[in-house]
């Protein structure tokens, strides 16, 4: 099994200490590329060729996992822009979507992350 492990890249630590505990249980991970680097000049374009390489990531997975577990802007369970993104990606892609905690109702899209079918993880099954 592949998981593509998403999530903000603030917390680009966060997601790959979970990708390196899912590959000691022997699965096969996949972590957004860092774009913080100063040879991304254009800003738009980074964010083009990075929204493209996850849709590649996305599409040969076969499970996301959304590393949401840190607050953010006072947001429990925060589901930034291009995560949601990414899950839309993976929900039109028939994907199976996991989330390590439940999003803050106050996020804008609250009914369409519900409408996903996101499934949380059990707070004794976190890592």
């Amino acid at each position: 099994m592949t998981t593509c492990v998403i999530g903000s890249l603030r917390n680009l630590a966060r997601l790959q200490d979970i990708a390196e505990i899912l590959r000691q249980k022997g699965q096969k991970v996949l972590v957004p590329i860092d774009t913080s680097s100063a040879h991304f000049a254009d800003r738009v374009k980074t964010k083009n060729e990075f929204m493209k390489s996850m849709y590649e990531q996305i599409k040969s997975c076969d499970a996301v996992l959304v590393a949401n577990d840190t607050p953010r802007g006072g947001l429990e369970g925060y589901i930034g822009p291009n995560t949601f993104l990414q899950l839309g990606m993976a929900m039109a892609l028939d994907k199976r979507l996991y989330a390590l905690a439940k999003w803050d109702k106050n996020l804008p899209y609250d009914e369409e992350l519900e409408a996903m079918g996101i499934n949380v993880i059990d707070i004794q099954q976190r890592f």
